[in-house]
């Protein structure tokens, strides 16, 4: 039996556009350099033909009345000759527009002497016709995603925190979705939503003690502050840790003793080990080593921390150098940092 295969007027028609489009670039004397750029990535909103076609049935001005036209090894566009002015003066009135399926085109203008040219290449286009659901859908996963996870945008959180601690990711998770990178404050993940009754209970007791979560915790804080683990699974989601001020006197014992050990786990007894710590902190002051503001305050916290344990009293060869390095580090020799200014933050007491 023999098959028959229907085809509309509109495919009819773009058969026929496209067979005449070859037809004429393959008989034209003029050369266009690019008629249709590389393949693009493609959009959230799933691009190829079926995106096309969208625009095009959403009544897109750019797309308006357009056909769809490809080429061996390349994607498919819309193809139309222009019947406005764009405002932003890319293209007039019969330049030749290749529309692509990632917001992109390209124009082709032909001078009084038949010289087609690439006048235009990847302008962007948009119709909110097309992406009003689109972005619709992706501010509702966005506002989901923060609900669910305490996630913010960078610029939400700059109002409390610095880009620097932002972009740390000892510091903060990152996310991204439909294409927007949201951030959460590693400790302050889920503090009211994902604790058992006995996490609760932990959190509640060390709150009233004076501790604060790390997302409540300005940068200054963060680097003078004693950084406390308070708990992790099951009764957190993930190790979750306060900050309390040094200087405040907590009665709680249990607090007190949590608050103490953090402290002592920053205070070395092995000589080589600070040996060690010194020196690299003082070869990174030379050499003036971008360090993160949480690291270089646990390494200087290390470094008095050492000073004040084993100054005078190292009991091996070469202590003495030892000795000299804490000396320029606090200011007693010269060649260390100063008592103000950029390289103030490196001068230990």
């Amino acid at each position: 039996m023999k098959k028959t295969f229907q085809i509309t007027e509109q495919e009819k028609k773009e058969i026929l556009e496209q067979h005449n489009f070859f037809k004429r670039a393959l008989q034209s004397k003029s050369e266009v350099k690019r008629l249709m750029v590389n393949e693009q990535s493609t959009p959230i909103t799933g691009g190829g033909i079926e995106f096309l076609k969208a625009a095009r049935d959403a009544g897109c001005k750019i797309a308006k009345g357009a056909v769809l036209k490809s080429a061996p090894g390349k994607p498919t566009i819309l193809y139309k000759k222009a019947d406005y002015n764009s405002d932003n003066g890319f293209f007039k009135i019969g330049d030749e527009l290749y529309i692509k399926d990632n917001f992109t085109f390209d124009v082709v203008t032909t001078d009084e002497n038949g010289q087609r040219t690439m006048t235009y290449t990847n302008r962007t286009w948009n119709c909110d016709a097309l992406t009003a659901p689109f972005k619709k859908q992706m501010d509702s996963n966005i506002d989901k995603t923060k609900l669910e996870g305490s996630w913010k945008t960078k610029e939400e959180l700059l109002k409390s925190d610095t880009e620097q601690n932002i972009l740390d990711p000892q510091m903060y998770d990152v996310k991204v979705v439909d294409g927007v990178r949201l951030y959460r404050n590693k400790s302050g993940a889920g503090v009211q939503t994902a604790l058992t009754p006995r996490g609760q209970q932990i959190f509640d007791k060390y709150k009233a003690a004076g501790g604060l979560e790390q997302n409540k915790v300005d940068p200054e804080q963060s680097q003078t502050w004693v950084k406390v683990k308070i708990g992790g699974k099951p009764d957190f989601s993930e190790d979750f840790y306060m900050y309390f001020n040094p200087q405040t006197t907590v009665r709680d014992a249990a607090v007190a003793q949590a608050i103490q050990t953090s402290i002592e786990s920053l205070i070395p007894e092995d000589k080589k080990d600070c040996k060690r710590t010194i020196e690299a902190y003082y070869t990174n002051f030379k050499k003036k080593r971008m360090i993160e503001p949480n690291q270089l305050s646990a390494l200087k916290y290390k470094v008095q921390a050492c000073k004040n344990e084993f100054y005078k009293d190292w009991g091996f060869v070469g202590g003495n150098k030892i000795d000299d390095y804490l000396d320029m580090l606090s200011g007693v020799k010269s060649g260390g940092p100063s008592s103000y200014g950029e390289d103030s933050k490196w001068r230990i007491k």
